[in-house]
C-alpha cells in the first residue's frame, strides 16, 4: 500500500489522502463517522477503480485516521470544509461520489455545493439525519439546553 498524501486545508488541518490517478469522473470516497481511508469499502473500490483505469480519491477528515485533529473537536460543518477543500486541491473535473454512512450526508452536501461537478452519486447506508433521530431524540432536556 502506498503512503499517504497530505494536504493543509485553508481551516488549518492536516488531510491524509490516497489519490489513484485514471480517466474521469474520478470517483470520491466519503467515509462514515469515526471511519478512516484504511476502510474494507474505500480499500476495495480503489482496487476496483484502479483495475478499470478509473481516477479515485479516499481521505480522512479531519480527527479522522491519519489526518490532524481530534475526534471530539470535530463536527458535520468542519468535515464539510475539510470533503470540499480536498476535492479543490486534488481533484478537476467531474466527480462520482460515493458515501458511507455519515459519508453518505457528505455526498448530499457535495451534491448541494458543487452540482456541476457532480456526475454520479451513489449513499451506501446514507445517515443524514442520525444526529436528529440518533443522539437528539434520546437525550434528556438538561442535555438539549
Amino acid at each position: 500500500m502506498s503512503q499517504a498524501h497530505y494536504f493543509d486545508t485553508p481551516q488549518g488541518r492536516r488531510i491524509a489522502y490516497h489519490k489513484t490517478e485514471g480517466q474521469g469522473p474520478c470517483i470520491v470516497f466519503c467515509g462514515g463517522l469515526k471511519s478512516d481511508m484504511e476502510g474494507t469499502k474505500a480499500v476495495h473500490l480503489e482496487a476496483w477503480a484502479r483495475d478499470r483505469g478509473l481516477a479515485f480519491l479516499r481521505f480522512d477528515y479531519s480527527g479522522h485516521g491519519e489526518s490532524s485533529g481530534a475526534f471530539e473537536d470535530g463536527c458535520i460543518g468542519d468535515w464539510h470544509e475539510d470533503t470540499l477543500a480536498i476535492l479543490e486541491a486534488v481533484t478537476e473535473g467531474p466527480l462520482c461520489v460515493v458515501g458511507s454512512s455519515m459519508g453518505g450526508w457528505q455526498a448530499l452536501l457535495l451534491a448541494r455545493a458543487i452540482p456541476r461537478r457532480i456526475k454520479g452519486l451513489v449513499t451506501i447506508a446514507a445517515a443524514p439525519d442520525f444526529t436528529e433521530d440518533g443522539y437528539w431524540a434520546n437525550f434528556t432536556d438538561a442535555q438539549k439546553a
